[in-house]
């Protein structure tokens, strides 16, 4: 029997909810800075919130897993500093001065950055499909930051460079849990690592001294409490779920959908352009994303 008459329906239908919601993320979020909100401020309110909702929700049905051990505590750590604190705390910041596809296209670059991090922790060389793979991805980045420097000069590289930090984060805390084997996983570990996370960057705005959200329409508070939860909690829940049906493998080649989904609704939200060298290095990013996940079949 195929692997594909394995796969649930529903599977399909989670994962376009799943990249459709994590899309429209950063449309909002990018709503929130051009309306003059600190990165930062939105980074910790947030997911802090969204991290405080996601553990209520999940105490009242049960579900919860909590971190018994100073071994898993000390890993939930490590995973919500590198994977909300630090992923999105430079992502938002990059989204000050660069767009919301393009910041997610260089977020999405995660999968080639866990092949190069396994390169070298194993000190071996990925399969050629890999190492073709990586070729390609780095092609896409180069292609997008080529772009962007053209139109706005080499003083915003850094804006580029600050996204990568963070899609290299991600990467690390991807290669950590799996390593970890923690005993906090899915919903319950998305819980705790977010919160975590919001309540990190919480301390670095409080320290600051950022000014808060100010709330002048209700339009306001509705986009952001779409950002805490269809767009923060309901998206990695339901793409946890899909790793479950479907696989790591097989799901992750689905991730070049997000950059997709967040250039079309930046256009319509936004009124943004993509130009055609960022549309190239997208497509080659988003293939590279697809033969990573055909070469771990």
């Amino acid at each position: 029997m195929s692997q594909s008459k394995l796969i649930p329906q529903r599977y399909y239908g989670l994962l376009l909810a799943s990249t459709l919601l994590m899309a429209s993320g950063f449309v909002v979020s990018k709503l929130f800075i051009l309306n003059g909100v600190h990165p930062l401020v939105l980074v910790a309110s947030r997911f802090t919130l969204a991290g405080v909702l996601a553990i209520c929700w999940l105490l009242l049905r049960g579900q919860l897993e909590t971190p018994t051990t100073m071994r898993d505590v000390k890993g939930v750590l490590v995973v919500g500093t590198l994977q909300t604190a630090i992923l999105f705390g430079t992502g938002f910041i990059a989204m000050a001065h660069l767009s919301a596809a393009t910041i997610s296209l260089l977020t999405l670059t995660m999968p080639i950055w866990v092949t190069g991090i396994l390169a070298v922790i194993t000190r071996k060389l990925p399969p050629l499909k890999q190492l073709i793979a990586l070729a390609v991805g780095m092609l896409g980045v180069g292609l997008i930051i080529g772009s962007g420097v053209t139109q706005a000069g080499v003083g915003e590289l850094r804006w580029f460079a600050l996204a990568l930090v963070g899609a290299a984060c991600w990467a690390s805390a991807t290669v950590f849990t799996k390593a970890a084997g923690l005993s906090v996983a899915g919903w319950s570990l998305n819980a705790w690592q977010m919160l975590v996370g919001g309540v990190e960057v919480l301390i670095i705005a409080l320290a600051m001294d950022l000014p808060g959200i100010k709330w002048v329409l209700i339009s306001d508070l509705l986009l952001f409490a779409w950002l805490v939860v269809p767009a923060s909690i309901l998206s990695f829940g339901y793409w946890f779920t899909a790793l479950k049906l479907g696989g790591a493998a097989v799901t992750s080649g689905y991730l070049f959908l997000i950059p997709l989904f967040t250039a079309l609704i930046s256009a319509v939200v936004l009124d943004t352009t993509v130009t055609s060298m960022q549309l190239v290095g997208g497509v080659a990013v988003g293939a590279a994303v697809w033969l990573m996940s055909r070469s771990s079949t």
